[in-house]
């Protein structure tokens, strides 16, 4: 089958041959209309250049050639495809700043829990159904989709922005987002002079059946188990869970408990969400400790099959300017870019740690069980 011809395709095929038939040398102008016009032809092909193969190739543009390429591939492809596990209400205010800036692209969202996600993309790759263009889910399915090979490389130059650890080397992973585990309390049950500052404190008999936990919370352990060593990790943990730790799914729900007075302290509070109930006048506050876990970036990628290869890669480059990393930052998430300041409520940080999840990734179902084993007992 024959691909369309559109007349931006008449318009670049006679300034192409006029660049080929100068005499002259190839300027700037005739080498960004080759690359537009190849890409373009490429994309109309479908099947001859797989996601990957154009983003090599437009990110091996100047900027302003990249830029150009992108938006004149966006505006035939005309939509992107985005899953996620994120609320439809949290990503409402990125859509439509991305829509106002290109307005030729409509964003077709689709949320779910992240296994579901996960297991949708799999599925619909191995029945040669290509519909998502980007996806966002938690970071340690990093391992599950590469082994897949259904990532694109993306080595966006957005990426020299960004934080250690919020990406990988390769280019395959990026995260526009983590959270941070702090140690919350009850400010009524709980005196200042008694606040817990660090996990060794709550090992007291005095915290005995006051502590929560989130039944999954598996990467707080995985922090543990980086910053104290594997050996020592695992053995802090055991003690901690001797202190008759009430375990439950939802850190909503055991934070709501702690602001209601039944429990005293939730060991892997999220910091926005202490930051959260105390703006709205809950008798809570939170303690930062040193060093504070960050869990790993939430992940998004590029699909290799994507069917809006030019669209996905512009909504890629939106969600890491410094307009994208703000709304983020004002739903008090701590986000990548480097010249963005991470808010903890005016809390002091000294140390941190971002989960790196390339390497938790291929060790998460260990992980599960090693939580499961120590704190799971009798759930």
């Amino acid at each position: 089958m024959l691909a369309r011809i559109s007349p931006l395709h008449i318009l670049l095929s006679s300034e192409v041959l006029g660049c080929y038939s100068s005499r002259q040398p190839m300027k700037k102008t005739c080498i960004l209309l080759l690359s537009m016009t190849a890409l373009i032809v490429c994309a109309n092909a479908g099947a001859q250049i797989d996601g990957e193969g154009l983003l090599a190739r437009v990110n091996s543009l100047s900027p302003i050639e990249r830029s150009d390429a992108l938006i004149a591939g966006a505006r035939k492809e005309g939509a992107v495809e985005w899953y996620s596990t994120l609320p439809g209400t949290d990503v409402k205010e990125l859509i439509d700043r991305f829509t106002k800036r290109y307005p030729f692209i409509e964003i077709k969202y689709t949320r779910g829990g992240g296994t579901g996600v996960i297991n949708r993309l799999l599925t619909e790759y191995k029945t040669g159904t290509y519909r998502a263009d980007v996806i966002g889910a938690r970071g340690t399915f990093h391992a599950t989709l590469m082994k897949a090979g259904i990532v694109a490389k993306n080595l966006a130059p957005f990426r020299q922005e960004l934080r250690d650890r919020y990406m990988d080397k390769e280019g395959y992973f990026v995260g526009p987002f983590t959270y941070g585990y702090v140690i919350g309390y009850n400010t009524r049950n709980v005196p200042s002079n008694k606040m817990p500052n660090s996990y060794e404190e709550l090992l007291a008999p005095e915290w005995k059946g006051q502590l929560a936990l989130d039944l999954e919370s598996y990467e707080w352990l995985a922090g543990l188990l980086d910053i104290l060593g594997e050996e020592k990790g695992l053995e802090f943990a055991r003690k901690l869970a001797a202190q008759n730790i009430r375990t439950q799914r939802g850190h909503t729900l055991l934070t709501q408990l702690v602001a209601g007075g039944e429990l005293k302290v939730i060991i892997d509070g999220y910091h926005y969400q202490m930051m959260n109930f105390k703006e709205k006048g809950a008798p809570v506050d939170f303690v930062v400790p040193d060093p504070v876990i960050f869990k790993e970036p939430s992940g998004i990628w590029v699909m290799k099959k994507a069917p809006h290869p030019h669209a996905a890669a512009l909504l890629m480059d939106f969600l890491f300017t410094k307009e994208g990393q703000q709304v983020y930052a004002d739903q008090s998430r701590l986000v990548a870019r480097k010249d963005m300041e991470w808010d903890f409520g005016g809390k002091q940080l000294k140390r941190v740690h971002v989960l790196p999840a390339e390497k938790w990734g291929p060790r998460y179902n260990e992980l599960v069980r090693q939580f499961d084993q120590i704190f799971r007992k009798g759930n």
